[in-house]
């Protein structure tokens, strides 16, 4: 324990030619002389006597100032250089440390490239067997490379380096390193690439043909590792191989099956999808009315709920403004079908087109638009509810009036959508036409499985076919 300091401050020695001087300061402190007596006395200035006599009072008032207890504290100049003493401290050893890992990382990475490293760890025993033709023989070249490269991996992340880092210096996927280290765990051999021409991997074509059967069964679920397993004559790399080109041609057919739909005329059918909108004071609601031939957005609505009264109000909004047209198109929202929609829509002679379940890319130009009202989504994040709905009305002008499209022979949508033609049908024998084709096609159809309003659906595309307003193209796309 260190011995404490001692507080006590001894009497001053006074020499003998300062003391007539201590005596005449202490005579002017008592009173009993006054200061120009004393400085008279000394040969001085009165201003020169006062000002010792000021100095001395300073330095005693200021001994007897309570001070606070504890350790008398420091400069602030001397404290910020000890503190930057001792950063410079832990920085230099932080970098010795670094310097110090990085000549032992450079000795493994030199190791690895010249094959000097060497496992380190037990080997595994093979067990041989008298007259071996493998018998003193060295292991092959492309298995000790690939023992040499996982030590030297192993070893730089035992320095410190990340598993990427060291996949990276020893040339290799970080995914390869963990499949040969699990081999190696397991007592599993290596498997070499069997043959090989300019980095593809040739594969013969009934090992293609059993593995490409089983990716096809099981829909591309199957993994390279489970399919290499499955069949035998089938490296990893090949079954990855084989995999994906199936899957291309697996996707390739899909897309040749497809049959894509297409409105040719502006006008005969809009579409109605809600989004929804974070504000400044709350969630709310927008349902976006949009034409399905041209990229115009006709109307928007918002509201707090997503329910009937706001489907209502957003399809009478628009077909108030811009005309009824022949089939809204419709999601398999309740709200979409509730009673008063169905009420209102009857009411104007408009039939509605309900895509197939769970089946979001039958709203596909919809869908797209949406994504397009997504870029402000942060500016409406901003605003108050009741500033919500004007913004949005000014983003769909801007978005009509202002992008020029390409698909549209560089218009905009507003152009394309004022040049449409008039559309004169009797709404009254479309709707008897179309309930016909449903009876129909309803008795032809095995409806196990499918929806209720199929044959309604078909008999509306069958409709609008006949008449040119609708196309539908087989091997079209998603």
């Amino acid at each position: 324990m260190a011995k404490r300091k001692p507080t006590y401050t001894p009497m001053p020695q006074v020499p003998q030619e300062v003391m007539q001087r201590l005596a005449l300061m202490l005579e002017v402190l008592g009173g009993k002389r006054t200061v120009t007596d004393a400085a008279r006395s000394l040969g001085t200035s009165r201003n020169h006597f006062q000002t010792i006599l000021h100095r001395g009072l300073t330095r005693l008032v200021e001994a007897i100032i309570p001070k606070r207890g504890g350790r008398p504290a420091k400069r602030q100049e001397l404290a910020a250089l000890e503190a930057e003493i001792l950063r410079l401290r832990r920085e230099n050893a932080r970098l010795l440390e670094r310097v110090g890992t990085t000549e032992r990382l450079l000795q493994a990475a030199s190791g690895l490239l010249h094959g000097r490293i060497r496992p380190t760890g037990r080997q595994r025993r093979t067990k041989k067997t008298a007259g071996s033709p493998n018998d003193d023989k060295s292991e092959p070249e492309p298995l000790a490379e690939r023992r040499r490269k996982l030590e030297g991996a192993e070893e730089m992340r035992r320095l410190g380096l990340t598993a990427s880092q060291a996949a990276a210096i020893a040339g290799v996927h970080e995914s390869t390193l963990r499949r040969w280290k699990a081999r190696e765990r397991q007592g599993e051999p290596s498997v070499l690439r069997r043959a090989a021409s300019r980095g593809h991997s040739r594969v013969r074509p009934e090992v293609f043909r059993r593995a490409s059967e089983i990716v096809r069964q099981l829909n591309g679920l199957v993994g390279a590792e489970s399919l290499r397993r499955s069949v035998d004559g089938l490296s990893r790399r090949e079954a990855a191989l084989v995999k994906a080109q199936t899957l291309i041609a697996m996707e390739r057919e899909r897309k040749h099956a497809l049959t894509r739909v297409s409105v040719s005329v502006p006008g005969v059918m809009r579409g109605m999808d809600g989004m929804h909108f974070h504000s400044a004071e709350g969630a709310v609601h927008a349902l976006f009315t949009a034409d399905a031939a041209v990229p115009y957005r006709t109307a928007v609505k918002t509201g707090m709920r997503y329910d009937a009264k706001l489907v209502a109000q957003a399809l009478c909004s628009d077909m108030n403004k811009n005309g009824a047209p022949l089939v809204y198109r419709l999601d398999r929202a309740s709200a979409n079908d509730a009673p008063i929609v169905r009420e209102l829509l009857n009411a104007y002679q408009v039939l509605v087109l309900h895509g197939p379940p769970r089946c979001a890319r039958f709203y596909g130009q919809h869908e797209r638009q949406n994504l397009e009202h997504r870029a402000w989504e942060g500016e409406l994040a901003r605003l108050p509810l009741e500033e919500i709905e004007h913004r949005l009305r000014e983003i769909l002008t801007a978005v009509n009036e202002v992008w020029r499209r390409r698909t549209l022979g560089w218009k905009t949508a507003y152009e394309a959508w004022d040049a449409r033609p008039c559309i004169e049908v009797d709404r009254r024998v479309l709707r008897e036409e179309v309930s016909e084709r449903a009876a129909r096609i309803g008795r032809e159809l095995q409806r196990r499985g499918s929806p209720a309003d199929l044959a309604e659906r078909l008999a509306i595309e069958q409709a609008l076919e006949t008449r040119g307003y609708l196309r539908q193209q087989v091997g079209g796309w998603c």
